[in-house]
């Protein structure tokens, strides 16, 4: 009975400290350790219809995906998958976000924000930033790639405190040339708090 009683306060002091953003740096460090995969279907699509766009910018016997990625084929595809992208298919429009193009957003403690490249990356190097603009909310920022098997990997991290500091943090990622590049931003702190942020991409 008495150990019923502690593992039953025990379990209401968890669930106090995770309803007011107590929840210890290492328990949120340990759920957020991973890639996230919820849209695994609108990134095949987005291989897919890339392939097609290729196919009709190359000549029979061109190794296709490898000269794709050439600028002036590139260039000529890119434009195609933007405006592709923007009925959702390959995901939340929102959501989208091209090499080059910026985001803005604004997160409560414990609201996650994904967002991915609409088209395989041209570059083999890919530059991200993050600025907080506003709130006192913390935020942990996970860069990932995914292939056009759906196998994800992580590739660096982005870290702010839970403070009322401001300004930007970037990260320059390699190895993405034909991949899709995922960059997730999951918030933590107080439930009264926010994280404001610009996303960037170069």
């Amino acid at each position: 009975m008495k150990k019923l009683v502690i593992t039953s306060i025990f379990g209401l002091a968890m669930a106090v400290a995770s309803g007011f953003g107590f929840i210890p740096s290492m328990e949120r460090s340990a759920s957020c350790a991973e890639c996230e995969s919820d849209n695994l279907p609108g990134i095949k699509k987005a291989f897919e219809a890339f392939d097609e766009q290729c196919k009709k910018q190359l000549s029979d016997g061109t190794e296709q995906r490898k000269a794709c990625f050439i600028s002036n084929t590139y260039n000529k595809i890119l434009p195609i998958m933007k405006a592709l992208g923007k009925d959702n298919r390959f995901g939340p429009g929102d959501r989208i976000l091209f090499v080059g193009e910026t985001q803005n957003g604004n997160l409560v403690a414990g609201a996650n924000r994904g967002f991915q490249t609409g088209a395989p990356v041209d570059k083999d190097s890919v530059k991200i930033e993050l600025n907080k603009l506003d709130g006192g909310n913390g935020a942990l920022v996970k860069i990932c790639t995914v292939d056009e098997n759906g196998t994800m990997k992580r590739l660096g991290t982005i870290n702010f405190d839970e403070n009322n500091d401001t300004g930007a943090k970037n990260a320059t990622v390699t190895g993405v040339q034909g991949k899709i590049l995922r960059i997730d931003i999951h918030s933590f702190g107080g439930v009264a708090k926010k994280f404001k942020y610009t996303l960037k991409t170069s």
